[in-house]
C-alpha cells in the first residue's frame, strides 16, 4: 500500500485559520489585475484622507492572492491613514487586515498583535460582533500552531455570539473547527463540521468557502488513504478556486495532486502539477508556502539516491522555518536531514539533527489535548442549555429569595471548585518539577558516564597505541643505527618509516586533545598549530608563519565537532603551503566580518592554475570538513601570486 500519510506530511502546511480571510473577500473582481489598477488610479486622482484609507485596505485586500509582500505595504499604509482618521471601525480594520497578511505569511507573534489591537478597540467602542470575528482570528492563529485547546475556545465563544445572528460566520468557524479535529486525527468529528459547512456553503454558493473546504475535506480523505474521495474532493475545490482566482489555493492543490501522482509512481504528472504550483508561488512570493514544494523536491531526490541534493535543499527549508520560528514544520525537516545524513555517512551530522529533532518534539508535547478539546466541545452543548435556564429564572423576578439562595449556591460552588482547581494546579506542578529534577539527574548521570568512557578510550589510546608506536620508533632506530645498515634504500625507507610513526604519534595526541575537549576557542586552536608549526620549521627554517586572532573572537567557543574539523582544515593548509609553495610567509587571520567567523590561510608563494590543476584528496577533504560543519570553503590561487583559503562560519555556531 502507498505510503499516503507521508505525502500528507510534506504538503499539509496549509493555515488553518485560512477559512476566516474568506468573510472579506467574497466581493473580490474576477479579473483582480484590473481591479488593481483601477484602485491605484483613484489613489493618486483623491486626497480625502478617509477615502484613501478605505482604498489602500482595498489594495490590502487584492494583493492578499496576488502579493504577501505587496500587501502587506498597502496594509501598513492603510494604518497610517486610519490614524490620521481618528475613525476607529477604519482603524480596527486596518489592524485586522494587517493580522490577515501577518497571519498568511505565518509570522504568528504580529498577527497575534493586531487582532488583539483591534479587540482592545471595538470593546471600547461597545463594537461586540467586531471582537467575535476577532477572536475567530486569534483562534485560527492559535490553531496554526497546533495549540487546539485555546483555538477550540476561541471558535466556540465565536460560534455562541454568532448563532442565530450571522449563519455564514458560524458556517466557516464550524469548518475551522472540522480541520482542528482533523489535527487531531478525530477524521470522524472532522467530517462532520466540514459537511456541515460545506452544506451551508452550496446552499448559498460561495465559492472562495467552497474551495477551501473541500480542499480540507480531501486532506481529511487522503489521511485516511481514501485517494479516490480525496481526488473528487480537490477537483471540486480546483474548480471554486479558479472560478474566483485563488492563486493561492489553486498552488495547494496542484501540490496535493502533484504528490498522489508522485506516491503512484507517475513523476511526469507530478512534476507537471509541482511546476504549476512552483510558478504560482513565485507570484505569490510566500517563503513559507515554497517549502511545500521543496520538500516535495527533497523527498524525489532522496527516493533516487541523490542524497546531497536532497541535503541542501533541506538546509534551505530549515533556515527558512528557522527566521519564521516555525516549530511545527523544523520537527519533519529534522527528521529527513537525519535520514539523509545517515545515508551520506556523516555520522556526526546526523547525530546533531537527531537530537535537535528529539529536542524540539519534546518541547512541543502536549498531554491530555484530546480530552481537553472533547471537554470544551461538551461546555459549548450545555451551554446553550444552561442560556435557556437562566432566562427562564429571569422571568420569574417574584421569586426573589430562590433567586438568593441559588447565588449564595452558585458562589459556594465556585469557592469549592476554585480550592479544588487551586490544590490540583498545586498537585500537578510538583510532579512537574519532581519529574524535571529526575531527568535533569538521569541526563548528568549520561553524560557523566559518557565522559568517563571519552577517558578510558583516550587513556587507551595513549597507554597502548601511543606505546605500540613508540616501540615502533626505537625498534626502526635501533636497527638503522645498531646494524650500521650500508644500503642507502634501505636506510632511506626505515627513516621514513620512524617520520611516519613520529607523525601519527601526533596525529593520536591531537586526536586524543579533541576527544577530552568539550569545547574550543581560537586561542586553544592557536597553540595547537604553533606546535605543528614548529615541526614545519625544522623542515624549511626560511618560513615566516603568523596566526592572528580578532579580539572580538577570543572568547568564542566552538564546538568539538567544529573545533576538531576546522584544526584538520588549518592544518592541512599551512601542510600544503609548506611542502609546495616555495613561499617565505604564511599567515592564518581570524576576524569577525558581517557577524560570520573568517578564516583565511594565506602564501606568498608560486601558486597555481586552479582550472589546469588536479585536487588531491587533501583539498577535497578540507572542502568537505568545511561543509559538514555548515560552513563555506574557497580557495583562491594564480601563478606566482600566492594561495589564499577562506573559510565561513556562522558566528552562533
Amino acid at each position: 500500500m502507498l505510503n499516503f500519510i507521508v505525502i500528507y506530511h510534506f504538503v499539509m502546511k496549509r493555515i488553518l485559520g485560512y477559512l476566516l480571510l474568506v468573510f472579506s473577500t467574497f466581493a473580490h473582481s474576477q479579473d483582480v489585475q484590473k481591479h488593481i489598477q483601477k484602485l491605484k488610479n483613484e489613489l493618486k486622482a483623491n486626497s480625502n484622507i478617509h477615502r484613501k484609507t478605505l482604498l489602500y485596505n482595498d489594495l490590502t485586500w487584492d494583493y492578499i492572492d496576488v502579493s504577501l509582500d505587496s500587501a502587506l505595504v498597502y496594509g501598513t499604509k492603510a494604518l497610517e491613514f486610519a490614524k490620521k482618521t481618528s475613525d476607529f471601525k477604519l482603524i480596527s480594520q486596518s489592524y485586522s487586515n494587517l493580522g490577515a497578511v501577518y497571519l498568511r505569511k505565518e509570522n504568528f507573534k504580529k498577527s497575534e498583535e493586531a487582532y488583539k489591537k483591534v479587540i482592545q478597540i471595538r470593546t471600547a467602542n461597545k463594537d461586540y460582533e467586531g471582537v467575535a470575528k476577532a477572536k475567530i482570528n486569534i483562534g485560527n492563529i492559535y490553531a496554526s500552531k497546533q495549540e487546539y485547546v485555546p483555538a477550540t475556545n476561541y471558535f466556540i465563544e465565536a460560534i455562541q455570539f454568532f448563532e442565530g445572528r450571522n449563519d455564514t460566520i458560524v458556517s466557516m468557524t464550524k469548518g475551522n473547527l472540522g480541520l482542528i479535529f482533523f489535527e487531531m486525527k478525530n477524521f470522524p468529528k472532522a467530517i462532520k463540521y466540514l459537511k456541515e459547512s460545506t452544506f451551508f456553503l452550496e446552499k448559498n454558493n460561495l465559492q472562495q468557502g467552497l474551495c477551501h473546504t473541500y480542499l480540507s475535506l480531501g486532506d481529511v480523505y487522503l489521511e485516511k488513504t481514501d485517494t479516490i474521495q480525496a481526488l473528487n474532493s480537490y477537483k471540486i475545490s480546483l474548480s471554486n478556486c479558479k472560478s474566483c482566482k485563488d492563486n493561492l489555493g489553486i498552488s495547494t492543490l496542484s501540490q496535493r495532486i502533484g504528490s498522489i501522482h508522485m506516491a503512484k509512481g507517475n513523476s511526469k504528472n507530478a512534476k507537471k502539477y509541482y511546476q504549476v504550483s512552483e510558478n504560482l508561488l513565485k507570484e505569490l512570493n510566500s517563503e513559507i508556502e515554497q517549502t511545500n514544494l521543496l520538500l516535495a523536491k527533497s523527498d524525489q531526490f532522496s527516493k533516487e539516491k541523490k542524497y546531497s541534493d536532497a541535503y541542501q535543499i533541506l538546509l534551505k527549508i530549515k533556515n527558512i522555518h528557522k527566521v519564521y520560528d516555525s516549530d511545527r514544520y523544523l520537527l519533519e525537516t529534522y527528521k529527513k536531514l537525519t535520514n539523509v545524513c545517515i545515508n551520506l555517512n556523516w555520522k556526526d551530522s546526523s547525530l546533531y539533527y537527531f537530537d535537535e529533532y528529539a529536542s524540539l518534539k519534546d518541547k512541543k508535547l502536549k498531554s491530555s489535548i484530546l480530552e481537553q478539546t472533547s471537554e470544551l466541545e461538551t461546555k459549548y452543548q450545555t451551554a446553550k442549555k444552561e442560556k435557556l435556564l437562566i432566562e427562564k429564572e429571569a422571568e420569574n423576578k417574584r421569586k426573589n429569595t430562590w433567586i438568593l439562595i441559588i447565588s449564595l449556591l452558585t458562589i459556594f460552588t465556585s469557592l469549592v471548585g476554585f480550592l479544588i482547581y487551586r490544590q490540583q494546579k498545586l498537585k500537578n506542578k510538583q510532579q512537574e518539577q519532581e519529574f524535571e529534577l529526575k531527568s535533569a539527574i538521569a541526563q548528568i548521570e549520561t553524560q557523566n558516564k559518557l565522559h568517563e568512557q571519552r577517558l578510558s578510550i583516550s587513556r587507551d589510546l595513549h597507554d597502548n597505541i601511543g606505546a605500540q608506536l613508540t616501540f615502533i620508533i626505537s625498534s626502526v632506530d635501533n636497527l638503522k643505527f645498531a646494524n650500521k645498515i650500508a644500503d642507502n634504500k634501505i636506510s632511506n625507507q626505515l627513516t621514513k618509516i620512524s617520520d611516519f610513526t613520529k607523525s601519527t604519534i601526533i596525529e593520536l595526541r591531537d586526536t586524543i586533545w579533541a576527544m577530552n575537549t568539550s569545547e574550543f576557542s581560537f586561542e586553544d586552536l592557536r597553540s595547537r598549530i604553533f606546535n605543528f608549526i614548529e615541526k614545519a620549521k625544522s623542515a624549511k627554517e626560511n618560513i615566516e608563519f603568523k596566526f592572528t586572532i580578532d579580539d572580538k573572537l577570543k572568547d568564542i567557543k566552538l564546538s568539538s565537532l567544529i573545533g576538531i574539523n576546522l584544526y584538520r582544515t588549518i592544518q592541512e593548509a599551512v601542510n600544503n603551503s609548506v611542502k609546495y609553495s616555495d613561499g617565505k610567509e604564511i599567515a592564518v587571520k581570524v576576524s569577525d566580518v558581517n557577524n560570520q567567523i573568517k578564516i583565511e590561510i594565506n602564501d606568498n608563494g608560486k601558486g597555481f592554475d586552479l582550472e589546469t590543476t588536479d585536487f588531491g584528496n587533501g583539498l577535497h577533504n578540507m572542502k568537505k570538513r568545511i561543509e559538514e560543519v555548515n560552513g563555506e570553503y574557497e580557495i583562491q590561487s594564480n601563478p606566482n601570486q600566492g594561495t589564499t583559503i577562506t573559510v565561513l562560519l556562522p558566528k552562533n555556531k
